[in-house]
């Protein structure tokens, strides 16, 4: 037999035949399979800046925060605060993981024996004796989303302070700065009962 007869009769086999292409198969899908996974952590090693966590806004540090600065040095960020409010309105933020309250979603309950200030053992958070030592920031209404014209008033009634009363002259509710802790009780009831909350708190971190 010749060396060309020998070769048409190798590649006229079907069972060759398959078998060769089951063979470039495997290789060809072993290959995609490689580059997938190279560009995968490629990605995501050269793009770190994707997976950046953004922090919510309009937080309040829990009462008895010293200034902002002096706060950021004392707090260990050891989450025995955020543990021992009874009410969950304490939580860590998302970048800094050091203690805040968001008042429109939980506010602070301003508890008579401020355990989130007791278990503090560094003093970011100082002892008060009542809360209307509290400063945790200013309440400030927004007259162009206020509802108040139209008869709500939700917030006047749940100001534990009684910071917040209607002004039945002009049919606007107004905030007695001197009696606002900042809690944010009027800006949480004021997001229950209407679309927008007319009313937010300015955290005095914000306001220095």
């Amino acid at each position: 037999m010749t060396e060309s007869d020998s070769s048409e009769n190798t590649t006229s086999d079907p069972a060759l035949g398959r078998r060769t292409f089951l063979r470039h198969s495997m290789v060809s899908i072993g290959a995609t399979v490689q580059e997938f996974v190279k560009h995968r952590d490629a990605s995501a090693v050269e793009n770190p800046e994707k997976t950046q966590v953004l922090e919510k806004a309009g937080w309040l540090r829990p009462p008895g925060a010293v200034q902002e600065d002096l706060f950021l040095e004392r707090c260990t960020k050891c989450g025995d605060c955020i543990e021992a409010c009874p009410h969950d309105a304490i939580e860590p933020l998302l970048v800094q993981e050091t203690p805040a309250i968001y008042p429109g979603e939980t506010p602070c309950q301003l508890c008579e024996d401020f355990p989130c200030v007791n278990v503090c053992e560094t003093e970011a958070l100082m002892p008060l004796n009542n809360y209307s030592e509290v400063r945790m920031g200013l309440a400030k209404v927004s007259r162009n989303v206020c509802t108040a014209g139209n008869g709500c008033n939700a917030c006047v009634s749940k100001c534990p302070t009684e910071a917040i009363s209607m002004d039945f002259g002009s049919f606007l509710v107004v905030v007695d700065e001197s009696l606002c802790v900042g809690c944010g009780m009027c800006q949480y009831i004021c997001g229950t009962v209407n679309d927008r909350a007319a009313i937010r708190v300015a955290a005095h971190a914000v306001l220095g």
